[in-house]
C-alpha cells in the first residue's frame, strides 16, 4: 500500500518533493527510509543530516506545517510519531497563541486570513522543529507543543524557553497585509504527566496528556503580554540562570485554588557558562579532586615557563569537569595572566565558531544597547591587547561578530573559504599575541557539542601551543573523539566517581554540616554512584522534602523514609539517555523492574522475546553504556550503570503495566528459579507485593526476615518484616491471619530491640500488638516472651511500678508453665527492677537464681532465651556485676563481668557483645577506671555502627565522652556527652544512669548546669522511684554547691552528704556509701573537724575486704592517713 498523508492524494515521497521543486533530494530520502508516513516528524536537524540546504530546509518545514491536520478517523504520521503505550514522564509543555486573531480576521478577507494562519503555523513548525520539540496539534490560532516527548533531551525546559523566545520574534516578522505586526504569546510549564494512548486504541489519542502541566501552560499563556514568554516555577527551576527574568509574583489562574508563581522570560542571560548559570551559588572547591588539580597546576607551571600544554578532561555528565575547570581558574586568580573561556552549546553544534564568538563578545563587553560605532571601538580595544592592529584582522573579527563594516574602510569581501582561513589565522594570531604578553589559560568546554570550524581552530591551536605560554584546558563527555594525534604536550585526564567518604563529605557540605540520619545518607550514596551532581541534587531534594526535621545540629526523620524521588533537575537528562534507545526500551524497563542488577536467565523468562531479539537488545544496551555485562550468555548478569537511570526507566511505567511485569517476574522465580526463592526470599516477596499478590508475598517476607535475623542483619530484617506486617491489612480476618501476623511480630521483636532499643516507639507498638494477638488466639506458647518484652520496655522507660507488676506476673507464669527460657527473661527483668529501685540484696538474690537456672539449662534452652534480644547468660552476668559492685563486692563484680565477656565472645552474637561491652564500660566508669571504660565503649560503638544498634551507638558515644573528660575536661567533650544523652532520651530511655554525666559537668566547671541537671534527675526519681543513684545525685549536688560557693553552701552540702550516706546505707550500697563518706570526711577535714571525719569514713572503709587498689578505696585510705 502507498504511503499517504491524510487529505492528500496517495503518492510517493519523490512525487511530494517534486511538487515542491526539490526532487533532487528524493534519493537521499529514499536511501534513509524516509517516506510520507514519517515526513511530519522531520526536524531541521534531520533535514540537515539528509544533506538538505538551509533555504530548502525552510521550504520543506513550511510545506510540512501546511499539510492538512489528521482527523480522528484518519490519524496519520503525526500520531505515529507518538508512542502507542501510555507512560509517566516529566514533560515541558508549550502553548502558543496568535494575539488578536479575531480582530485580524475581521479586517482580512478569509482567503488572506488563511494565508496568515498558514504562515503562522509554518513558523511554529519551523521554530519548534529547530529546537527539537514536537508540535502535537494546532488549535485554530494556537498550538500545543511538547519538549521531552516522544524523545527527551537533557535540556528540554531550556529548549522550550528558547523556542518560545524565537517564536514570538519570528511571528512578529510575519506579513499580515494590514500593516500591523503579528504578535504571539507563549506559556511554558514543566511537570510530571501521563502521556500516550491513555484512553483507548484510537490513534488520535496517542499523545494525549493527563496532568495539570498542559493546563498550567495554557493559563500562563493567557496572562502573558503580547510578544512575551511566561513560564512556571517548574520550568524556572530547570533553566536557572540561563535567562533573565521578570518575577511576576504569584498570579491567580482559573482552575487553581491558590495563586501560582510565574516569571516572564526577558531573554538569554549574559552568563556564558552553563555550569555557573544552572547554579545559584558561587562554586566551592570540588571534593576528591586534589590529585587532578595538582596535575593541572603542574601543567600550568610548565606553560608559564614557555612550554605550552593541552589537557582534555573527560567524564560523564555531572562528574565535575566544569567545576574542576572553574577551580583551576580560581586557584590562578592571584597570578598575572589572561583567561579565555569558550563554551560550546548543544543548540549551536552547526553555528560557525559559536564558542569563540561568545568569548569575544563577553571579553569585549558588547551590549545590546551599544551602537555599531561603540561595538567596533570595544572590539578594537580588545584585540589591541594582543598587539593586533591590522585592518584586515579587525575586519575579519568584526564580521565574525556580525558588526556592520566601517564605511571608511574598504576591505574587499573574500570568498567564503578564504574568509574562514584568514579568520582562523587571525584568532590564532590573537592567542599568540596574548601569550607574548603574559601566560594564557584557555578553557574550552563541552567539546562534544563543538561546531566543525571551532574544532578545526582547536586542532590547529593544539599543534601551535608547545612554544607558547598557554595552557589549553578542554572538557568533553566520553563520546568525544579528539581529531588530533597523540602529542607529548597533550594529556587526557578521565574523571572518576567520588569515593564513598568524599560522597558523604559532599552531602554534609550541601546540608551545611548538619548530619543526616544514617539511613538517608546510605540511600543517597547508594543511588548516586559517586556522581557529584547526582549527590548534590538528590541531597537538595531530600532537604526540600517534608521528611526531615531539624534537631540541634542534626536532621532526624519525621516518619518512615519513602523511596527517594528522582530530582527534577536530573530527570530530563536520565530520560534522554533512555530515549536514545527507544527500540530496546521495553527490555530496559523489564530489567529495571527486576532491579539494578538482573540476570539473562530471569530476563529471558519474563520478556518472552525470541533469543536473537533479546540478545540484540541487550547488546545495544551494553553498547550504549546504560548497562554493564558480566559473564557470557546464558549466565550473563547485567547492571545498570547508574541507579538513577534504572529508577528513570522504572518510573516511566504505569501502575498496571508495573503490576503485570512484577507478577511475571514472581512467576518465573517460583516456577523455574527456586534458588532465588530460597536464597533471596525478599526478592520474590517484593515482586509478589508489587503485583498485588499480598497473600502469597507475606510468608516470603517472614522467611526473609528470619533469614536476615539469623545473619544479625537486624535493619534488613526489620525492613522485610515491616513490609509483611503492612501487607496484613489486605488479608481477610481470621485466626490464620492473626497467627501469621504474630509470627511476623515475634521475629520482629528481637530485631527491633537490637536496632532501636526496648523503649523505642516502634518496639512498644510491636510488643503491644503481639500481646493483643496472643490474647485473641488464646493459650499461645510465646505469650510469656511477649510479656517479658513489655516489662523490659517499661524498665527502660523508667515505668518501674508497672514493670515490677509485670515481672512478678511473668515469673509466676513462667514457673507455672515450666517455661525455662521465659523464666530466665523474667528473672533478669525482676533483678534489673530491684537494682534500679535500690533493693540491692533482693536484686542479687534474683540474679543468682537466674544465673543458676541458666547454668543448668541445655544449649537449646539458652538459645530460646535469646528472644529478649541478648543472650540471657551473658546479660544476667553483666547485670549482676553491677549489683555486686554497688553492694561493695568489688573483685567478685569484676569476675562476673569477665565471665559475661567470655560468654559473649564464645557465642559470637553481635547484639549480646554490644550489650556486654556497654555494661563493662559503665562498670569501669563506676569504679573510676576511665581508660578501661573507654576501651569497652569503643568496642560497643564499633559493633553498634556495624550492625545498626542505634540505642548502643548513642550510649557508647556518651560513655566515650565521659571517659575522655576524666583526662581532658574540655567543653567540647561535655557537649559530646550531653548530645549523646539527648539521643538516649530521644529514643525513649529515661533511666537515671545518665547521672554519670555529672562528673563531666563538674570537671568542666559547669556547676550551674550540673545543678540544673541534678534537680531534674532528683525530680525524676521522685516521679518514677528509680533510686539506685539517689545517693550519688545528693553527693554531686553537694559538690556543685561548694563549687558555686553560694551563701549557705557548706551547710547545704553537709545536709546533702548526710542524706547520701543514709540513702546508701538503707540500700546496702556499700560502694556508694564509701563515696559519700569520703566527701563528708573531706568536708569535715577542711573545717578542722578531723575526729568527725575519721568517725564517718573509718567504719565504712573497714567493711571492705576486696578491691583495695581501686580508686575509691585508695582515696579513702589516703584521706584516713592524712587525718
Amino acid at each position: 500500500m502507498e504511503d499517504y498523508l491524510p487529505g492528500v492524494p496517495s503518492r510517493s515521497i519523490g512525487e511530494w518533493l517534486t511538487s515542491l521543486g526539490l526532487e533532487q533530494y528524493a534519493r537521499h530520502f529514499i536511501e534513509n527510509s524516509v517516506d510520507l508516513s514519517v515526513v511530519r516528524d522531520l526536524t531541521e536537524k534531520d533535514l540537515q543530516e539528509l544533506g538538505v540546504l538551509l533555504g530548502h530546509r525552510r521550504k520543506i518545514l513550511r510545506a510540512i506545517a501546511e499539510l492538512p491536520r489528521p482527523s480522528a478517523a484518519s490519524y496519520g504520521p503525526a500520531a505515529k510519531a507518538l508512542r502507542k503505550e501510555a507512560e509517566r514522564r516529566r514533560l515541558t509543555v508549550m502553548f502558543c497563541d496568535l494575539v488578536g486573531s479575531a480582530a485580524l480576521a475581521a479586517r482580512l478577507d478569509p482567503e488572506d486570513m488563511r494565508e496568515v494562519i498558514r504562515a503562522y503555523n509554518g513558523c511554529i513548525a519551523e521554530v519548534i522543529g529547530r529546537h527539537e520539540g514536537t508540535v502535537v496539534r494546532y488549535l485554530g490560532d494556537g498550538a500545543l507543543a511538547y519538549f521531552g516527548y516522544p524523545r527527551a533531551h537533557e535540556d528540554d525546559a531550556e529548549r522550550a524557553v528558547r523556542a518560545g523566545l524565537a517564536l514570538v520574534e519570528a511571528v512578529a516578522a510575519l506579513p499580515t497585509r494590514t500593516g500591523d505586526p503579528a504578535r504571539a504569546r507563549v506559556g511554558v510549564a514543566t511537570g510530571t504527566v501521563v502521556i500516550g494512548n491513555v484512553a483507548d486504541e484510537d490513534p488520535a489519542n496517542r499523545g494525549t496528556i493527563i496532568g495539570e502541566t498542559p493546563n498550567l501552560a495554557q493559563r500562563l499563556q493567557a496572562i502573558a503580554e503580547a510578544g512575551s514568554v511566561v513560564i512556571s516555577s517548574g520550568t524556572r527551576r530547570l533553566t536557572g540562570g540561563l535567562f533573565d527574568y521578570r518575577d511576576l509574583g504569584c498570579v491567580t489562574l482559573k482552575g487553581w485554588s491558590e495563586p501560582v508563581p510565574a516569571w516572564q522570560v526577558l531573554g538569554p542571560s549574559a552568563i556564558a557558562s552553563r555550569f555557573e548559570a544552572l547554579r545559584n551559588k558561587p562554586p566551592i572547591p570540588p571534593l576528591g579532586r586534589d590529585e587532578e588539580i595538582e596535575r593541572l597546576l603542574r601543567r600550568w607551571r610548565y606553560a608559564v615557563q614557555g612550554e605550552g600544554r593541552a589537557v582534555l578532561l573527560t567524564g560523564e555528565p555531572g562528574i565535575g569537569k566544569s567545576h574542576l575547570a572553574l577551580e583551576l581558574e580560581r586557584r590562578l586568580g592571584d597570578e598575572r595572566h589572561f583567561s579565555v573561556r569558550c563554551f560550546c552549546s548543544a543548540h549551536h553544534t552547526n553555528s560557525v565558531l559559536f564558542p569563540v564568538i561568545g568569548h569575544l563578545a563577553m571579553a569585549a563587553r558588547l551590549e545590546r544597547a551599544d551602537s555599531a560605532t561603540k561595538r567596533r571601538a570595544k572590539l578594537k580595544a580588545l584585540i589591541a591587547r594582543a598587539g593586533i592592529v591590522g585592518e584586515e584582522s579587525f575586519a575579519l573579527l568584526a564580521d565574525l561578530l556580525s558588526l556592520p563594516p566601517d564605511p571608511q574602510q574598504g576591505i574587499a569581501r573574500l570568498p567564503p573559504q578564504k574568509q574562514k582561513e584568514r579568520t582562523v589565522a587571525a584568532l590564532l594570531a590573537q592567542l599568540e599575541g596574548l601569550a607574548a604578553s603574559r601566560p594564557v589559560l584557555v578553557i574550552f568546554e563541552d567539546l562534544q557539542w563543538i561546531d566543525p570550524t571551532s574544532l578545526e581552530l582547536l586542532a590547529l591551536a593544539v599543534e601551535r601551543i608547545p612554544p607558547l605560554r598557554v595552557l589549553l584546558m578542554m572538557t568533553a563527555r566520553p563520546e568525544f573523539v579528539p581529531p588530533w594525534p597523540g602529542h607529548a604536550h597533550v594529556t587526557t585526564i578521565p574523571l572518576t566517581r567520588l569515593s564513598r567518604s568524599d560522597g558523604a563529605a559532599l552531602v554534609e557540605r550541601v546540608t551545611a554540616g548538619k548530619a543526616l540520619p544514617p539511613e538517608v545518607m546510605k540511600q543517597i550514596l547508594a543511588r548516586t554512584d559517586g556522581i557529584p551532581l547526582f549527590i548534590e541534587e538528590l541531597t537538595k531534594t531530600v532537604l526540600e522534602s517534608d521528611w526531615l526535621r531539624e534537631r540541634g545540629s542534626d536532621y532526624v526523620l519525621g516518619g518512615a523514609l519513602p523511596p527517594l524521588a528522582i530530582p527534577a533537575t536530573l530527570d530530563a537528562s536520565l530520560m534522554a539517555r533512555l530515549d536514545r534507545l527507544a527500540s530496546v526500551r521495553e527490555v530496559a524497563q523489564i530489567g529495571a523492574v527486576i532491579g539494578r542488577e538482573f540476570s539473562y536467565e530471569l530476563l529471558s523468562a519474563v520478556a518472552g522475546l525470541p533469543r536473537d531479539k533479546l540478545e540484540e537488545a541487550l547488546f545495544q544496551l551494553v553498547r550504549s553504556g546504560l548497562v554493564f555485562c558480566r559473564g557470557e550468555i546464558p549466565d550473563a548478569v547485567y547492571t545498570f550503570k547508574h541507579t538513577l537511570v534504572r529508577d528513570a526507566a522504572y518510573a516511566q511505567l504505569l501502575k498496571g503495566r508495573l503490576s503485570q511485569i512484577h507478577a511475571a517476574i514472581a512467576e518465573a522465580i517460583e516456577k523455574g528459579l527456586g534458588e532465588i526463592a530460597d536464597g533471596q526470599p525478599e526478592l520474590l516477596a517484593h515482586h509478589l507485593s508489587e503485583a498485588g499478590l499480598v497473600a502469597r508475598a507475606i510468608p516470603y517476607w517472614l522467611r526473609a526476615g528470619q533469614r536476615a535475623a539469623t545473619r544479625f542483619a537486624n535493619l534488613e530484617a526489620v525492613a522485610h518484616l515491616e513490609r509483611g506486617i503492612d501487607a496484613m491489612e489486605r488479608l481477610p480476618p481470621g485466626s490464620a491471619k492473626d497467627r501469621l501476623e504474630l509470627d511476623l511480630h515475634l521475629t520482629l521483636g528481637p530485631c527491633l530491640i537490637a536496632a532501636r532499643g526496648h523503649a523505642s516507639r516502634e518496639c512498644v507498638a510491636s510488643f503491644i500488638r503481639s500481646r493483643e494477638l496472643c490474647e485473641r488466639l488464646g493459650d499461645v506458647a510465646e505469650y510469656p516472651q511477649v510479656i517479658s518484652w513489655l516489662v523490659s520496655a517499661s524498665i527502660m522507660r523508667a515505668e518501674l511500678a508497672e514493670a515490677q507488676q509485670g515481672a512478678a506476673t511473668l515469673v509466676d507464669l513462667a514457673e507455672a508453665r515450666g517455661n525455662r527460657p521465659a523464666f530466665l527473661s523474667a528473672a533478669r527483668a525482676e533483678a534489673m527492677i530491684l537494682l534500679f529501685t535500690g533493693r540491692l540484696p533482693q536484686a542479687n538474690e534474683m540474679a543468682e537464681r537466674a544465673i543458676k537456672a541458666f547454668e543448668t539449662s541445655d544449649e537449646e534452652t539458652k538459645l530460646a532465651a535469646r528472644t529478649a534480644g541478648q543472650d540471657a547468660g551473658a546479660a544476667i552476668l553483666a547485670l549482676d556485676s553491677w549489683i555486686l559492685w554497688a553492694l561493695g563486692h568489688i573483685d567478685r563484680s569484676v569476675g562476673r563481668m569477665n565471665a559475661s565477656l567470655r560468654r559473649a565472645e564464645s557465642i559470637q552474637h553481635p547484639h549480646t557483645s554490644a550489650y556486654v561491652a556497654h555494661y563493662a564500660s559503665l562498670l569501669h566508669i563506676l569504679r573510676g577506671e576511665p581508660d578501661a571504660g573507654l576501651g569497652h565503649a569503643e568496642r560497643c560503638l564499633a559493633l553498634a555502627d556495624e550492625h545498626g544498634f542505634a540505642q548502643f551507638a548513642a550510649l557508647a558515644r556518651a560513655e566515650r565522652a565521659i571517659c575522655q573528660s576524666a583526662s581532658d575536661p574540655l567543653l567540647q567533650t561535655l557537649r559530646d556527652a550531653m548530645r549523646m544523652l539527648d539521643e538516649w532520651f530521644g529514643s525513649g530511655m529515661q533511666l537515671g544512669i545518665t547521672v554519670l554525666v555529672c562528673p563531666t559537668l563538674l570537671n568542666c566547671g559547669q556547676a550551674t548546669q550540673a545543678l540544673d541537671f541534678i534537680e531534674r534527675a532528683i525530680a525524676a526519681i521522685e516521679r518514677n522511684g528509680e533510686r539506685l543513684f539517689e545517693a550519688e545525685l545528693c553527693r554531686f549536688k553537694a559538690r556543685a554547691l561548694l563549687l558555686c560557693n553560694a551563701q549557705g553552701a557548706l551547710t547545704g552540702a553537709e545536709d546533702l552528704l548526710r542524706r547520701a550516706l543514709a540513702t546508701a546505707r538503707g540500700q546496702e550500697a556499700r560502694s556508694l556509701e564509701l563515696r559519700a563518706a569520703i566527701d563528708m570526711a573531706a568536708l569535715f577535714a577542711d573545717q578542722g573537724r578531723r575526729e568527725e571525719a575519721c568517725g564517718v569514713l573509718a567504719p565504712v572503709y573497714q567493711w571492705f575486704t576486696e578491691g583495695s587498689e581501686t580508686g575509691d578505696l585508695r582515696n579513702a585510705r589516703e584521706l584516713l592517713e592524712r587525718l
